[in-house]
């Protein structure tokens, strides 16, 4: 397990951080593009190693991802992630996951905005010619690791040899041994709806209390509850992804970036099948009552090894 944490991106197997700023990029048409990747993708470790130099203590790590799409157009000669595809849109009754536009995706994790977006400023300038930056998201510690509806975010994260296990690939050719799938969806709340339910009621969606952050007996816990109808389960064991959530937002609009790492994509497909699509008993995730997702997409979180590649290039 040591040998395969030693293969991966630093900000892809830790904790979530007080500052994060999320950038998605879209591929510009070009004949180059595979020789446009490899001087962009050379330039992030001096960036990371730059900024670091002005604080030592905010941590700042760089992470990449590429999508199915992105992959052949970028990498032609390498192989393609096994499990790597276009993340397919899920829809039931007034439900809806989109799949959205993005071919990289780039997380700047650090304790501190100021270092974050400085790093975002060159790197959008070292992709100019590569791609087009689509979206770009702040996102932010909230109280104590809470959600702006109020809940801690995170908790059933994995820890230690478990969360190595749960997150990083093993079974693909050797250069990708040490990545990870990440899912990637932009939430926006509905705070109006979600202030009219009573405390009790809100912790029935969740199923935890909303102060304690306590997870409800299974006698209290409805079949709906988000951390029930989210729980993905082979055999009556549960299996782990790491979620690296984060808030976003202001007064007028905010809501959460779901951030989720797996070994495999089919672990969170299924988590987010289960929480869109009513059971026979008419059963959904009621979370999905008081947010909506306004994007999705699928990326493969290479290794240090397949990056380092692209260092002398």
């Amino acid at each position: 397990m040591s040998q395969l944490c030693s293969l991966a991106q630093p900000g892809v197997l830790s904790n979530p951080s007080s500052h994060v700023e999320y950038l998605t990029f879209s591929l510009t048409p070009s004949e180059q593009l595979s020789e446009l990747a490899a001087d962009a993708i050379s330039t992030l470790s001096g960036i990371e190693k730059s900024i670091n130099q002005k604080d030592l203590t905010a941590g700042l790590t760089i992470s990449i991802g590429f999508s199915a799409n992105a992959w052949p157009q970028l990498f032609p000669e390498q192989p393609r992630p096994n499990q790597l595809h276009v993340f397919a849109e899920m829809r039931n009754g007034t439900r809806h996951f989109p799949s959205t536009a993005g071919d990289i995706f780039v997380m700047i994790k650090s304790e501190r905005i100021d270092l974050n977006f400085q790093a975002a400023k060159y790197i959008r300038n070292s992709f100019n010619n590569l791609a087009s930056l689509i979206e770009d998201i702040q996102g932010y510690k909230y109280l104590d690791n809470r959600d702006m509806i109020d809940f801690v975010d995170g908790t059933e994260n994995p820890v230690g040899d478990e969360r190595v296990e749960a997150v990083l690939v093993e079974d693909d050719a050797e250069i990708h041994q040490g990545g990870s799938y990440l899912h990637v969806q932009r939430y926006v709340d509905k705070q109006a709806e979600w202030d009219k339910q009573t405390t009790e009621y809100q912790e029935q969606v969740i199923g935890r209390t909303k102060m304690d952050n306590v997870e409800l007996s299974d006698a209290e816990k409805p079949a709906w509850a988000h951390n029930a109808k989210s729980k993905v389960e082979i055999d009556g064991e549960e299996i782990k992804m790491l979620r690296q959530n984060r808030p976003y937002g202001n007064a007028m609009e905010h809501g959460t970036m779901f951030v989720g790492f797996a070994a495999t994509p089919s672990i969170i497909e299924t988590s987010l099948s289960q929480m869109i699509n009513a059971d026979e008993d008419g059963h959904y995730d009621r979370l999905l009552d008081f947010v909506e997702a306004k994007t999705g997409c699928l990326f493969f979180m290479p290794s240090k090894t397949f990056l380092e590649q692209f260092d002398d290039e």
